[in-house]
């Protein structure tokens, strides 16, 4: 964690904070989102509650008039429907009296103190934005959590470099000077995405930023409802709108060079760019004469723009369309829709050369020089004394041909140590996502000499064009990804990392196992076998290793013995005469020796 730099803090009077909240039909979250404002350690005063409703149908309305009721800290408003968040929240943001501004959305809430500690960084630091870690609630979320940029905590940091501009949201502390200053508003016309361009734009007119990920304290609720406006989607036209006003906005706040050149990225080429306009969505969308139409605007626009530096970070997919939009071949750009909409892939082909992968539209020379992801699927992995095995399958999405030759590569985190091992590729099959390699390898832990986090890459070759990528993040359903210990005595455990992918640590270096609650464990049964009791345990038990017994709180501790006989129940068996005393008790020891301990009075009470 970076320091905070030393600076006055600013006296405390006024306004701190004016929490900005659009509000549409979310009478069943309101109370929770405005008891989360009203929650927080701030001074009298210093928080205001602006919630302007967008001509809500159910009784959201009345239950603000009714939280507002003998208070003075939230104020609430109601405009005609517009749609989106957008005109709701500028309408707050001109109410607004505070020194800085969150929006937080009516079904989300606050982390308990999160905005003591969002505006202390902010004076601390003089940042223009402040980010806090996000956390999901409820149910799964139409869209990502955003990560990214919260993998540690940065004071007073460039926005880019810091990966800031990966999480374009409005859920930020923003410094309200700025806003105002410089003409921020969330652009109209669209309902997913106007956040963008505005935090975009904050972003650029900051003298820095400041990223808190040492806790959550932003809460975004999961709704399976299907009424929250990331649910519901928009057409491809507004997406084009969305991305077009993104791009200007970088555009008229940059120079040209590599800086613009990352943002742009984004909206072009990312996996919210092209693809949401030109892709499975647009024919049954948009008459020919539209898509013609949005085929101009976006050429228009990106044209000028197109270079390496950007065409360089997108997938086949993305750089295809976008190759073939600047071309004004719209019948191309259909014929790649019309796969995208069907679910399959894009087909490609090794050039006459067999030095590149390409895509041959219908008219016109092909398009190649494209960015090739290996699709790769671990369908198992086990351990038997030092020896690991896996055993997946790998392929390029579109391409009918199997590699000449494939590896797989493990390399130490810290040293860059690498382990290489040839596979055997000549196992395939064809579908229509094209040709798959299947393989099943052996490793020995001794071979992975160094101590410490191994990642797991598989490299394929096709002619001169070769393909690399890390492997374990696409795995077989139902596979189980529990840490896999290896040996015994344990000399390393199998893992899934935070990036989701396989890794293997030799020694092990760090504890893997989620240590089991006592809560979790469960005596059903006691039985009397001749002198010993059997004491039958329900729960996860699956990486219990060790047994002991404590005849009372004054006794000695001593071995039991344990037998596991699946993944939730296991015996304990103990002298009988032990078990009669009322306050006998059993540890159960993990293979990183992480303990729990049961009280046989529980099976008593």
């Amino acid at each position: 964690m970076t320091d905070i730099p030393a600076m006055t803090l600013p006296a405390p009077v006024g306004i701190d904070v004016s929490v900005v909240i659009p509000v549409y039909n979310c009478e069943k979250y309101i109370p929770e989102t405005i008891e989360s404002v009203r929650a927080q350690d701030m001074r009298a005063g210093a928080v205001e509650i602006i919630a302007v409703d967008d001509g809500s149908t159910d009784n959201s309305l009345s239950m603000l008039n009714e939280l507002a009721t003998d208070s003075n800290d939230l104020h609430v408003y109601s405009i005609p429907n517009s749609g989106s968040a957008a005109a709701p929240r500028n309408f707050g943001l001109e109410q607004a009296r505070g020194r800085y501004v969150f929006f937080l959305d009516a079904d989300d809430k606050f982390s308990p103190n999160a905005l003591s500690r969002l505006t202390e960084v902010a004076d601390s630091t003089g940042s223009g934005v402040v980010l806090g870690k996000m956390g999901l609630f409820g149910k799964k979320r139409a869209g990502n959590v955003p990560s990214t940029a919260f993998g540690k905590t940065l004071f007073a940091v460039d926005f880019i470099d810091s990966k800031a501009h990966s999480t374009l949201g409005a859920w930020k502390l923003f410094r309200r000077s700025i806003l105002i200053d410089n003409d921020i508003r969330f652009p109209l016309g669209y309902k997913i995405g106007e956040d963008q361009p505005f935090t975009m734009k904050a972003y650029l007119h900051s003298p820095h930023i400041s990223i808190l990920a040492d806790r959550v304290y932003y809460w975004l609720r999961g709704r399976d409802d299907g009424t929250n406006i990331t649910a519901t989607g928009q057409p491809p036209r507004k997406h084009l709108s969305r991305i077009l006003t993104l791009i200007k906005t970088i555009v008229d706040n940059t120079e040209p060079g590599e800086r613009r050149d990352r943002l742009l990225r984004r909206p072009i080429i990312g996996a919210a760019g092209v693809k949401s306009v030109f892709g499975k969505k647009m024919l049954s969308s948009h008459s020919r004469a539209e898509r013609e139409t949005m085929l101009k605007e976006f050429r228009d626009v990106v044209a000028p723009l197109w270079n390496p530096s950007i065409r360089d970070h997108g997938l086949p997919e993305s750089q295809i369309l976008v190759d073939l939009a600047l071309r004004n071949d719209i019948d191309g750009v259909e014929a790649v829709s019309r796969f995208l909409k069907e679910k399959k892939p894009v087909p490609l082909a090794l050039d006459d050369d067999r030095t590149q992968l390409v895509y041959e539209p219908r008219a016109g020379s092909s398009v190649g020089d494209l960015q090739i992801r290996l699709h790769q699927t671990l369908e198992t992995i086990t351990a038997t004394t030092d020896v690991i095995t896996v055993r997946g399958e790998f392929g390029i999405d579109g391409l009918d041909e199997a590699p000449d030759s494939a590896q797989i590569i493990f390399r130490h985190r810290k040293l860059g140590t690498k382990v290489v091992s040839k596979l055997d590729a000549s196992r395939t099959y064809t579908r229509s996502f094209g040709t798959r390699a299947r393989f099943s390898t052996d490793i020995r832990v001794a071979r992975l000499a160094d101590s410490g986090i191994w990642e797991v890459f598989i490299k394929a070759k096709w002619s001169s064009v070769v393909a690399r990528e890390r492997f374990g993040k696409s795995r077989a359903p139902g596979l189980d990804i529990s840490p896999l210990l290896v040996d015994d005595p344990i000399k390393a455990v199998v893992f899934i990392d935070n990036s989701d992918e396989l890794a293997i640590d030799v020694g092990p270096t760090e504890r893997h196992l989620d240590p089991v609650k006592r809560l979790e464990l469960h005596v059903v049964d006691q039985f009397e076998v001749g002198r010993s009791t059997v004491v039958l345990i329900n729960g996860p038990v699956s990486t219990m290793q060790a047994a002991s017994y404590r005849a009372d709180i004054t006794a000695k501790e001593k071995p039991a013995k344990l037998i596991v006989h699946s993944t939730d129940q296991a015996s304990v068996v103990i002298p009988r005469s032990a078990a009669k005393k009322q306050s006998c008790t059993i540890e159960l020891k993990d293979a990183e020796g992480n303990p729990v301990e049961i009280a046989l009075t529980e099976l008593r009470d």
